[in-house]
């Protein structure tokens, strides 16, 4: 058996700790306890087949390097994370570029707090997590997931559903560099390369860089996908006593087209009434399940308006025109399904900071601070009418979703024709910036070796700027610009004031300070191990919005050149709100965070924790306008009012740890209040239906899981796990459109399995080693109504590593990977939707892929 040293970010060479599970320096620090520990097996937390299960208050699993070096390169860490009980993660396609769906517990990723070195890695504004920024896998020390809590002193403002914590690598104290090379199917192509420098001064100062570039064409439609980042990290270790200061910057950029994806109403189109109802209800749900010969029919399917990709090419008449031609020229059924605008591009940076000093043999300051940028959209077109004249309604939005002259009096020759006849299809995404600085700083009191205190104080401050300005398309109806106008580049489309015509314009503020404290006490000869916390977030959203807010509509809204008066006496305008700036609403709360373990024998423990979690409103929630009268004559609930998310997790269990043998089992429940949803309801005067967002009640979630790692000999390692989920919705949803009542109380929560389980299992037989991992997925609702649900899946990945050390290439070896090896048809990620009536969306799982790779090392 080969011997592994593990060196976290919180200890230099010489001091290693027990547990670099955390998320922060601080708490790898205290979890840790400056114990001077060589991870071999024989003391610490154990590992077998790059699973770990640390012995702490809080269920939580550990994935290392080991484990994540056998998955497919370039692959994101949350499709790695889908191997730990009690996380689903559905990926977008093979690779992971197009990023994925997350769910721990039933919770959605945007309530779950994900952390890259502790700096915060959700969205400021509505807490998304983008699975295809995360860091290149090859400088991934280790991830770890607690499930349904947090640490004490996690900067987060949303980790209502648990965190997922992931360190990248130290430098090493010798040069060294690697290089991989990965192609694969449907022309998957990826370069990685790093360079460690080993000790460059006599300090010991190290460092290592590295950059990677992956290409793939989409594996169903059209358009390629990439991504290339840049990493780096320095590290400079202070003294003898495991103080340090390390600084790493990361950038990720990311050009991918987007799939299209059926609707249940396109697969009903496609395969008839017999397979996929015009009805279904509650009382008698409806379950997709198809056979392989229907799902093929699905996938295959060219048609566009069926459920074929989007349109590979793209001509919209209006911009292929001379001028003089004063023929109208109309773009409407022009470039609405284009592959051209159907993109996600971003631009996403992070700076990290991680610092220990000891300040005396008894006390210790740790700071980690943080920068980070991003720049993105989601792509979209939309057709604007040039001589002003409204053609059809599209929520409360007069006129081919938008017009020209509505706005202003007159027309305005959009294409440059010379007449304003034309319909004219433009670039219209909305676009996102957020600059966002982070600070998290801890001191810790060693009171004697079984008692320490601990304090920290976080400070995150982001910048959301949100708009969706509108530019031309080129003569094949691709944007000059993935990016649009965005205030920067030219050929931007202009009313007839001169101003770029634009959907949304509005700039926020996400400021929390937290404070958190921290008892951790050692009893009955170390048996007895207490953690007593707490953490006391006060967040605060800083809103402005620059045009006016339609009713029901938390994205878009009604930008114009108009005078107040000439937006108030039209009788559909008039009602919407009016721009404003500096809206303030606060939020804190008071989250205790307690747990211990205690070993019932030797290598069995007993664990048990308390948490409670809690999420503040998104932007979208708050920027939505909530006051005004629905058709039952009622005022919807105005979206200041909304109140945070509130979660009670408890867990207990049991782990067992030996050189070759680890196991953890648990019970676990969480009560989970004031959950916020969006409903439609029909405004006032109007037959539009508004969306509102708004708390509608709580739930309630149980369930266990466990997992088990065995080495049964140095050549074979075993790994199995399993999780069973139960969600209960307790309130019905009253239905403002009609004032009745939708029936969900004792509902399911969407998208969540009720049972997940899957293994994997390594032989190593030098120079050939071996993998193969599968994982069960089980039905999933699709409707909060639970009327439509999707079939269960299981996906089975494999992988071969051959050595190269007997032609003297030590550390060179060749891998090769096969993803969904027995070509499950599946369904992945799930727009859900209300009920089977509102048609969602099924995103086509990832069919069978190949790729091979030949890794470099001296």
């Amino acid at each position: 058996m080969r011997t592994k040293l593990y060196a976290g970010v919180a200890f230099a060479a010489l001091m290693i700790p027990v547990s670099a599970f955390a998320q922060s320096t601080g708490t790898i620090e205290a979890e840790g306890q400056s114990e001077e520990v060589v991870v071999t097996g024989q003391a610490g937390p154990r590992e077998i087949g790059g699973v770990q299960i640390p012995d702490q208050p809080k269920a939580r699993a550990v994935l290392t390097q080991e484990f994540i070096a056998r998955q497919q390169p370039g692959q994101s860490i949350l499709e790695t994370i889908n191997f730990v009980p009690g996380v689903n993660f559905t990926n977008n396609d093979p690779y992971g570029t197009s990023g994925g769906n997350l769910r721990i517990r039933g919770f959605s990723g945007d309530r779950v707090s994900v952390t890259f070195d502790g700096i915060p890695l959700n969205d400021s504004g509505n807490y998304s997590v983008y699975s295809n920024q995360m860091l290149d896998p090859e400088l991934i020390e280790q991830a770890n997931v607690n499930f349904g809590a947090t640490d004490v002193d996690s900067p987060t403002a949303s980790a209502s559903g648990g965190t997922v914590n992931y360190r990248s690598l130290m430098p090493t104290d010798e040069m060294s560099a690697i290089a991989v090379y990965t192609r694969g199917t449907y022309d998957f192509n990826r370069v990685f390369g790093m360079i460690n420098t080993g000790e460059l001064t006599k300090f010991g100062t190290k460092a290592w860089i590295a950059a990677s570039n992956e290409t793939y064409e989409q594996f169903r439609g059209y358009g390629e996908l990439s991504k290339q980042q840049f990493n780096a990290k320095i590290y400079q270790p202070i003294g003898g006593n495991g103080d340090f200061i390390a600084l790493a910057g990361h950038y990720n950029r990311n050009r991918n087209s987007s799939y299209s994806n059926p609707t249940s109403a396109n697969i009903r189109t496609l395969l008839g009434t017999s397979v996929v109802p015009a009805t279904a209800t509650d009382s008698n749900p409806f379950t997709l399940d198809l056979s392989n010969e229907q799902y093929d029919q699905v996938f295959n399917n060219r048609d566009s308006g069926v459920t074929g990709p989007y349109d590979q090419f793209c001509s919209p008449p209006s911009a292929n025109v001379a001028f003089g031609n004063a023929a109208p020229q109309i773009d409407a059924t022009s470039c609405a399904n284009s592959s051209l605008t159907a993109i996600n591009p971003s631009d996403t940076g992070v700076m990290r900071l991680n610092s220990r000093f000891e300040l005396t043999d008894s006390l210790l300051f740790t700071f980690d601070g943080g920068y980070s940028f991003t720049r993105a959209n989601g792509g979209g077109s939309t057709v604007f009418n040039e001589s002003g004249v409204p053609v059809g309604t599209v929520g409360g939005v007069p006129g081919d979703n938008n017009y020209q002259g509505g706005r202003l009096t007159g027309g305005v020759d959009i294409n440059g024709d010379g007449d304003t006849l034309d319909r004219v299809r433009a670039y219209y995404p909305s676009n996102t910036r957020t600059q966002r600085f982070v600070a998290i700083a801890g001191l810790r009191y060693q009171i004697d070796p079984n008692n320490l205190v601990r304090v920290a104080y976080t400070w995150d401050r982001a910048r959301h700027r949100q708009t969706g300005e509108a530019s031309l398309l080129n003569s094949i109806g691709r944007p000059y610009d993935v990016f649009g106008f965005d205030g920067e580049t030219d050929r931007p489309v202009l009313d007839a004031q001169g101003n770029v015509l634009n959907k949304r314009n509005r700039l926020s503020y996400a400021i929390l300070h937290q404070v958190s404290g921290e008892y951790r006490g050692k009893f009955f000869d170390n048996r007895l191990n207490v953690n007593l916390g707490v953490r006391a977030p006060f967040f605060r959203r800083n809103l402005s919005n620059f045009c006016y807010t339609i009713a029901g509509q938390s994205s878009d809204a009604y930008c114009t050149s108009e005078t107040p008066a000439q937006v108030g006496i039209n009788p559909v305008r008039g009602q919407y709100g009016a721009p404003y700036q500096n809206r303030v609403e606060t939020y804190s709360a008071v989250l205790p965070n307690v747990g211990f373990t205690f070993d019932l024998v030797d290598r069995l423990s007993l664990f048990a924790s308390y948490a409670k979690g809690f999420s503040a409103p998104k932007t979208d929630n708050l920027y939505s306008f909530g006051a005004t009268r629905v058709s039952t004559g009622a005022y919807i609930q105005p979206s200041f009012d909304l109140q945070p998310e509130k979660t009670d997790s408890f867990d207990v269990g049991l782990r067992y740890n030996s050189p070759i043998f680890t196991a953890q089992a648990g019970a676990w429940y969480i009560y989970y209040k004031n959950r916020i949803i969006s409903s439609q309801v029909p405004e006032e005067g109007s037959t539009n239906l508004i969306n509102v967002d708004r708390n509608v009640g709580a739930v309630k979630s149980y369930g266990f899981d466990g997992l088990v790692s065995v080495r049964p000999v140095p050549q074979l390692s075993l790994y199995a796990f399993g999780s069973y989920i139960k969600t209960e919705l307790q309130d019905d949803l009253i239905d403002l459109r009609n004032n009745t009542v939708i029936p969900l109380r004792g509902k399911e929560v969407v998208e969540t399995p009720q049972w997940t389980y899957g293994g994997r299992a390594q032989l190593d037989l030098e120079p050939f080693q071996f993998g193969i991992e599968a994982k069960h997925t089980g039905d999933r609702w699709v409707t909060d109504v639970n009327d439509f649900a999707v079939a269960g899946y299981t996906l089975v990945n494999a992988d071969i590593r051959f050595g190269l050390t007997d032609i003297g290439l030590e550390r060179t070896f060749l891998q090769f990977n096969a993803t969904n090896l027995l070509k499950e048809r599946f369904f992945g990620s799930l727009s859900t939707q209300q009920g089977f009536s509102n048609n969602p969306r099924l995103n086509l799982g990832s069919p069978r892929t190949f790729t091979g790779s030949i890794h470099f090392e001296f």
